[in-house]
């Protein structure tokens, strides 16, 4: 994108949970709070030299930094030294402007990542970004926080059990057979790998010990860490009359390796008597999404949901998709702009276990996301949804579409892929679509789908990816000026 392009969009966009503008007049370390507020979210973009949206329109806006420059210059100063602790994971970059007075003038913009720590003002102020405003977060907040960004590990902590009484025996014996432990202590092997504490002069179980070998962790922790499945005719629930479920829905209990192979068998169960459909010059199942694709999703949702949180996975099957969404949001930095590619773990002991039984639902290679991606493409079916945490500030929802992409789509994907938005026009030059009508009954289709979102209103609408209001693009800009 051009200089003028991105002040275009800058102007086009609204503060919101990734995405803030500043005068340059503004007190350095009111700044400083937006960072932190965006490293402990999602990450985002402050624009310093641009006026707030409720006080100017269009290019009135357009202040530019030469309002006060030393106040710029001393808020960039200010990032390496007052927050604690230290953070380095931002970039800043310059955009050429004609500011309101009709002067050469500048923006600068500092791209904020999301980061692992939980950073705070050296003066002891700690800030959360919530929608368009920064939050100064409580004792019990940042606490509750740190479960969440697996700065804290729920996993590791003793869970004060001192028995094995509950354990389910034959699990760990397959276990400690397929790890070729020679150890006949079964406490020492457990504490040997994690998965209990010595306290004294006995052991207690970790969190993970109990979620990973116990009979029913549900019980023991006195919370919900199982999965519950519901499974409904048509494609969303029915809130009156009689409910439209294809059966009650049903908690699955016990440890995890059970709860994902149950999960995994009521698939099948669904799969093998899905009434086949006609499909070009035959038939095939109307359940389209690959048993891999929905593995990977089930085992990805437990080893990385939050423990702390006290619920259950919901796993909702309907004809058009399947949603699976797990308690607590992303973990450490990643986000759903990025999941495919990088990798945290909040619970590595969890990860850890489960890939070292020999039938391990998970490789722990670092490509399960990229792969279920990957098959949901080769099999024709749309890319997997991961809904921002500004759709679902408490969980991290994922959705598998059951439907056959419609030709054009890859077109259009592609080109949001590296632009910010479509409009009907645009999408209809890319795809060779002549028909307006035609092209908007496509568009609403995928944001029917939840593929798209729709901005505005009819000859000035837009389309973006769901939830991606600001310009991808821009998140890898600025990395030569890497401050």
């Amino acid at each position: 994108m051009i200089d003028k392009d991105l002040v275009q969009l800058f102007l086009e966009t609204n503060e919101w949970q990734k995405f803030e503008c500043k005068r340059a007049a503004i007190q350095p370390a009111k700044l400083l709070e937006t960072v932190v507020a965006f490293a402990n979210a999602d990450g985002g973009f402050l624009v310093i030299g641009l006026e707030d949206p409720k006080k100017a329109e269009d290019e009135k806006r357009l202040i530019g930094i030469s309002e006060y420059t030393d106040n710029v210059s001393e808020f960039l100063k200010l990032i390496n030294k007052e927050l604690d602790p230290p953070f380095r994971h931002y970039k800043t970059f310059e955009i050429e402007i004609i500011n309101t007075q009709k002067k050469d003038d500048k923006l600068v913009v500092v791209k904020i990542e999301k980061s692992n720590d939980i950073h705070s003002l050296k003066r002891g102020d700690t800030f959360i970004r919530r929608g368009n405003q920064n939050v100064k977060m409580t004792a019990e907040e940042i606490i509750r926080f740190k479960y969440e960004k697996g700065t804290i590990k729920f996993e590791s902590e003793s869970s004060k059990i001192n028995t094995l009484e509950e354990i389910d025996k034959k699990l760990l014996i397959e276990y400690k057979r397929d790890t070729e432990s020679k150890s006949k202590d079964d406490w020492q092997f457990l504490k040997d790998n994690g998965l209990a504490v010595k306290i004294g002069h006995g052991y207690e179980l970790t969190n993970a010990g109990v979620l990973i070998f116990s009979k029913n962790p549900s019980v023991l922790l006195g919370r919900k860490v199982g999965l519950k499945i519901s499974h409904y005719y048509g494609t969303k629930p029915s809130y009156s009359g009689t409910p439209n479920f294809v059966r009650r829905p049903f908690s699955i209990e016990g440890p995890l390796m059970h709860q994902i192979e149950t999960a995994i068998e009521y698939f099948r169960s669904v799969a093998k008597s899905a009434p086949p459909k006609l499909h070009g010059a035959g038939f095939q199942s109307s359940l389209l999404i690959p048993e891999w694709a929905f593995q990977e999703a089930i085992t990805n949702a437990v080893i990385h949901r939050n423990y702390f949180i006290q619920n259950d996975i919901q796993i909702r099957l309907f004809d058009d998709r399947i949603e699976i969404e797990s308690p607590g949001t992303y973990p450490g930095h990643i986000t759903p702009n990025n999941i495919r590619t990088e990798r945290f773990s909040r619970n590595p002991i969890i990860l850890r276990t489960l890939n070292r039984f020999s039938i391990a639902p998970n490789l722990d290679i670092g490509e399960g996301v990229d792969r279920i991606f990957k098959v949901m493409q080769e099999n024709n079916l749309y890319e997997p949804l991961y809904y921002p945490q500004s759709f679902r500030p408490n969980s991290v929802l994922l959705i598998l579409l059951n439907l056959q992409k419609i030709n054009y789509w890859d077109t259009v994907n592609k080109y949001l892929e590296e632009h910010y938005r479509i409009t009907n026009n645009e999408a209809r030059k890319i795809t060779g679509v002549k028909d307006t009508l035609k092209m908007t009954r496509l568009l609403k289709s995928w944001v029917d789908k939840g593929l798209l979102e729709q901005h505005g209103m009819k000859k000035s609408s837009y389309y973006s990816k769901t939830g991606r209001e600001i310009v991808q693009g821009l998140f890898s800009m600025g990395d030569e000026n890497k401050t």
